[in-house]
């Protein structure tokens, strides 16, 4: 099990990674053409942002102040699904935001 994704980290995603709407569905494309789907729309949003020009908790709190939520509970919930990201091989894990 990889460790869990830190909040002052920046998530970036992997060089050959795409994600695009198709339908009503969003997919991500990871460098060898395999497929991610079924994203809500806060998991859409929060992948949109995962270009390494902010930390996972500045990228939370931009999110949860659009949406009125509440930043603690989103960071939590937002560290596993980029957790889940890296250990797919989709996204890298940067210490500093770039």
């Amino acid at each position: 099990m990889s460790p869990p994704f830190a909040a002052d980290h920046a998530p970036r995603w992997r060089e050959g990674v795409s994600g695009q709407p198709f339908g009503a569905d969003y997919i991500i494309l990871d460098a060898e053409g395999r497929t991610l789907r079924g994203l809500n729309g806060t998991a859409i949003e929060i992948w949109k942002l995962c270009d390494g020009t902010r930390t996972a908790r500045a990228l939370v709190e931009q999110v949860a102040q659009r949406r009125g939520w509440d930043v603690e509970q989103v960071l939590t919930d937002t560290l596993k699904f980029l957790t889940d990201l890296a250990r797919l091989g989709l996204i890298d894990e940067l210490e500093e935001a770039r």
